[in-house]
């Protein structure tokens, strides 16, 4: 018996998001035990620290360099820093008093996974929308990428509170059912409509030039976190729209094989990455 487009793609995709829950579980498991074990990983210390709700929160911090000579620095304005040696004790207590802090590197290890999971997803989207391979090859770097993100999913939790990553875990979860549901439902057909696929573009093109313009410009947390709020609306409403043109391409024979799953399962990992990244940043602090 023929299995529809929607079981095709839902199976790709839930095997995608499994392998990224199965990687941030298991760093941050980890990283419950560096801290345990007062170890690091990935270069990294934790603390631990109680939030409001009597949780226990990991803080990662990287260890100040024990011999000499350390690399100090001070901010004098947004473009400017000024950068020192301390050779001695002595040295370091002087240049802190006079402003300076601690220089330290973030760990290479995250930023070389960053650089190889945008590499990965740049590559899986590039093979799903343009060219015609086998999907075992596009399937191979998927996973690629879902492995390489669960770690840094699972940093980003961490830089806030792990507690509150998982509460938008659950969001993003209700989420996706509830807009599954409407959108393959006979409810409002959203992929005919040329009005909404336009304004969705646009809303999305703004918020893009937003989070673009933060790199350059100071902009103040209530306005951030209004635009990933408004972010987290727009990706809702792009699982309704690509929900609902699941369903009409599962209308179409020649559009019920493995390799039309696999785009529709990428497309729909993109918006529930998204989506889940828009509310970490509007549950944040920073």
């Amino acid at each position: 018996m023929e299995t529809s487009l929607l079981f095709k793609t839902l199976i790709i995709l839930s095997a995608q998001l499994g392998i990224i829950l199965i990687m941030c579980f298991y760093t941050l498991k980890q990283a419950r035990l560096a801290y345990e074990n007062n170890t690091t990983l990935f270069g990294t210390s934790f603390r631990g620290s109680v939030n409001m709700k009597n949780q226990l929160n990991l803080i990662p911090y990287i260890q100040i360099k024990e011999t000499f000579p350390k690399p100090m620095y001070k901010n004098i304005d947004k473009d400017t820093n000024l950068h020192e040696q301390a050779n001695n004790q002595d040295e370091v207590i002087k240049l802190l008093k006079d402003g300076y802090f601690h220089q330290v590197e973030g760990s290479k290890f995250i930023v070389g996974l960053m650089i190889f999971w945008f590499c990965t997803l740049f590559g899986t989207s590039i093979l799903t929308s343009f060219i015609d391979v086998n999907v075992w090859v596009g399937m191979t770097l998927f996973t690629l990428c879902s492995l390489s993100f669960g770690p840094l999913l699972a940093w980003i939790m961490l830089e806030m509170d792990e507690n509150d990553g998982f509460t938008a875990m659950k969001i993003v979860l209700i989420v996706t059912i509830l807009t599954g549901f409407i959108g393959y439902g006979d409810f409002i057909s959203f992929a005919d409509s040329t009005l909404f696929a336009i304004s969705l573009f646009f809303s999305l093109l703004a918020l893009l030039i937003f989070n673009f313009a933060r790199f350059f410009m100071e902009i103040s947390r209530a306005t951030t976190r209004a635009a990933a709020i408004f972010g987290s609306f727009l990706f809702s409403l792009f699982l309704l729209y690509d929900f609902n043109y699941i369903k009409k391409q599962s209308g179409l024979s020649s559009s019920n094989n493995w390799e039309t799953a696999l785009d529709m399962a990428f497309i729909l990992y993109l918006d529930i990455i998204n989506l889940l990244l828009e509310i970490l940043d509007a549950m944040s602090n920073s």
